[in-house]
């Protein structure tokens, strides 16, 4: 489908600014792993192996693993069906494929050709944060919340007065048919869009707004410790691939941004202390509900972005930390026949060990690996971690009622009366 010799693993790994642990240049080659931050040279990327091409990256540490277009898409923020084929767009873009080849080339000794591209990934300085966050609170102006993501938000325990303060806050409804008139209202009161994720260049020449059907939503927007908006993830109203979330980005497309999986921070610590979940809208309504100060995480494999935010806030006399991630970190593995399409995959159950069901044992893994990121991430900043469970039974078993830190705040008083998880 892709022309392999158009680029390698190492140049995808340069485009990122991966940064390498060794300065050879061999057909395999270790990394500091863009996915959980380990420096023992545990995740490596493979060019070829045997004479045949590869391309193919894993980390011994934290599990992740895939080829060079998996890699990109992932760090990019670029999701749904045609991932891979925008992922490999941008990149060809990005080294300059397609015109004037502004790369720097040298021959390795394995006779390969070393590109590094000119065009890096840098952190945007105070002022391009202060511009981003203005046109994003500009364009949230031209949007509301219509009726059924209103009832959607009441529908998960929330009062019409909560609500109405995640709509002042953002949480506004995306809108397809006027995407390239909002881009057209933010141009005629002066604002460029160029590096702004979530627009683009359409076929027409026109600006536009990355809003279309299969994001239809609602936006949840994702705040630093200043309260700034750094990106939008989208509630989606039917999801992609199981997917409930897609971020607001242009990744792939004519002048357009990656969005980057940015956490984001909801309050100001207190006491030194802040909790941590997974979710942007877990982290809103739980700051929101309780006063205090929540760490959303895009993922639990985001490390990178929840360890920004954490040494941000040691500055500021960060002391301790609560870890609420969901509870599927304490599920009970055997197998119950629950698991819809994978259960069809796994029939008369021959991938099952000892009874444990494959899917359950891969989630609680995955998340258990993501609080064992957060708890190393604290003991190297030399703060206190400390795990926060809900909804479980004597043995500490999650019951399954309740699963996500928002689900127990909301269910465990009356809307007048919430305490701290």
């Amino acid at each position: 489908m892709y022309a392999r010799e158009s680029f390698t693993i190492a140049e995808v790994a340069d485009l990122l600014s991966i940064r390498r642990l060794s300065d050879s240049y061999q057909d395999e080659f270790p990394v500091e792993c863009p996915f959980c931050g380990d420096l023992r040279g545990k995740c490596s990327f493979c060019i070829r192996k045997n004479g045949e091409l590869k391309n193919v990256y894993h980390c011994y540490h934290c599990g992740a693993a895939g080829n060079m277009l998996t890699l990109y898409a992932e760090l990019s923020g670029i999701y749904g069906r045609n991932r891979y084929k925008e992922a490999y767009r941008e990149i060809k873009q990005a080294l300059s494929f397609s015109g004037t080849d502004k790369r720097q080339q040298s021959t390795t000794r394995n006779g390969f050709a070393s590109i590094v591209s000119k065009k890096k990934r840098i952190s945007l300085t105070e002022e391009e944060w202060d511009y981003r966050d203005h046109v994003y609170k500009e364009m949230l102006t031209f949007l509301k919340l219509k009726e059924t993501h209103r009832r959607n938000l009441l529908l998960r325990g929330l009062t019409l007065n909560e609500v109405r303060q995640m709509e002042e806050r953002g949480f506004l409804s995306t809108d397809e048919e006027n995407s390239v008139a909002i881009a057209r209202k933010l141009l005629k009161k002066g604002f460029r869009l160029d590096g702004v994720p979530g627009f683009f260049i359409n076929r027409d020449g026109d600006w536009e707004a990355a809003f279309y059907r299969k994001n239809n939503g609602y936006l949840c927007p994702v705040r630093d410790g200043k309260e700034r908006i750094i990106g939008f993830q989208i509630r989606l109203d039917v999801p992609l691939k199981e997917r409930k979330y897609l971020w607001f980005t242009s990744s792939g497309l004519e002048k357009g941004t990656s969005s980057g999986s940015p956490a984001g921070m909801f309050g100001k610590i207190k006491d030194g202390t802040v909790y941590v979940t997974e979710g942007i809208l877990k982290a809103e309504i739980a700051w929101m509900c309780t006063g205090n100060p929540y760490i959303g995480v895009p993922g639990v494999s985001n490390h990178k972005g929840l360890e920004t935010v954490l040494r941000n806030l040691k500055e500021q006399g960060l002391k301790r930390v609560y870890e609420c991630y969901d509870m599927d970190k304490m599920m009970e593995l055997s197998c119950k026949h629950d698991e819809k399409s994978a259960c069809r995959q796994c029939e008369h159950g021959i991938y099952l060990y000892h009874g444990e069901c494959p899917k359950k044992r891969r989630k609680r893994d995955m998340i258990r690996k993501g609080c064992i990121k957060l708890y190393e991430i604290c003991e190297e900043l030399n703060v206190s971690c400390k795990r926060v469970t809900w909804d479980t039974d004597a043995s500490g078993t999650w019951m399954e009622q309740y699963k996500g830190v928002d689900d127990w705040i909301l269910q465990k008083e009356e809307k007048g009366n919430r305490k701290t998880a």
